[in-house]
């Protein structure tokens, strides 16, 4: 019997100590729009955590790729909007990095409560996530 608890003991601490993999998310998404004299300027930003880091020669670097859709009042999904990547080195590591965009929408698109739609992938690994915002277009 105590051998059967020093074992559980024993894997439970290697458990406890092995590196825990952070999830992989987005947080904190915000966008606005201002109108312009033809059509709006949205802009919108959203930030990004738990991605894998590569360090050499105590230089850390991240790869994100995204791409931005818009979901008109209608239902009607706009693909690929835009889209970037974000490669990042830096002397610490990296706790969070913000995607930020900015999107001319010209007077095509009416008034309303549009979504913009995030998809993020982390390129080393290959995760992706996703998260929205709202935003109005008004006059």
């Amino acid at each position: 019997m105590k051998k059967y608890f020093l074992l559980m003991f024993i894997l439970f601490s290697i458990a406890a100590c092995s590196k825990k993999k952070e999830k992989f998310e987005l947080f904190s998404a915000e966008s606005f729009a201002y109108s312009m004299d033809n059509g709006w300027e949205l802009n919108a930003t959203v930030r990004a955590k738990g991605f894998m880091q590569n360090e050499n020669d105590n230089k850390f670097s991240v790869k994100l790729s995204y791409y931005i859709n818009i979901e008109t009042p209608g239902g009607k999904l706009l693909e690929k909007i835009t889209s970037g990547v974000l490669d990042k080195t830096s002397d610490e590591k990296i706790s969070d990095l913000p995607i930020e965009v900015q999107i001319q929408l010209d007077s095509t698109y009416k008034t309303g409560s549009y979504k913009i739609i995030f998809y993020v992938t982390d390129e080393p690994t290959l995760r992706r996530t996703v998260l929205w915002s709202q935003f109005e277009l008004s006059k």
